[in-house]
């Protein structure tokens, strides 16, 4: 299964490649369904960001480990495989990322994430597939809030409120 998708930032392409490349470790500071994150390594390949997940998609809360295949600054790309934390029903995810100037103050952002599904999630890959590409998008948003505005989007905030009161 192959999830593909992209949106248009009002800010310059290296204010983007900051908050989504080079603070790789730090996703939780952003996106909602992230509660930590950290990295392990120095930023390049090989190092291994741990993730701990309050749920995104069909996959339930936990923590899933991604390592980086490639990270490449000037290019303002990076790909990352999970080695650790899958459910049962993906064998296989990896994704890629990359920003692009589309002008001295706008930028693209893209995601390209593959996964292999196994049993009977291959029967309902469609369904499956629609419900991450949507809460893919939703997290892509709220990168672009960060971005844009300089602080976490709404739905984080929540999140973060959510968590803290569950402690």
């Amino acid at each position: 299964m192959e999830i593909r998708r992209e949106i248009a930032l009002n800010t310059p392409a290296r204010n983007a490649w900051i908050v989504l490349g080079e603070r790789f470790g730090t996703i939780s500071e952003w996106a909602a369904p992230i509660t930590a994150s950290s990295l392990a390594g120095e930023l390049g390949a090989g190092a291994v960001r741990t993730c701990h997940i309050a749920g995104f998609g069909p996959v339930k809360p936990g923590v899933i480990k991604e390592r980086l295949v490639t990270f490449d600054p000037g290019a303002m790309s990076f790909s990352y495989e999970s080695v650790e934390g899958l459910p049962g029903f993906i064998r296989h995810a990896a994704n890629r990322w990359s920003v692009r100037a589309a002008g001295e103050r706008s930028c693209v952002v893209s995601t390209h994430a593959t996964l292999e599904l196994c049993g009977a999630a291959r029967v309902f890959g469609y369904f499956l597939g629609r419900r991450m590409a949507r809460d893919g998008g939703r997290v892509l948003e709220e990168l672009q809030h960060q971005v844009e505005q300089g602080r976490p989007h709404p739905r984080k905030v929540e999140a973060m409120a959510l968590a803290s009161r569950r402690r």
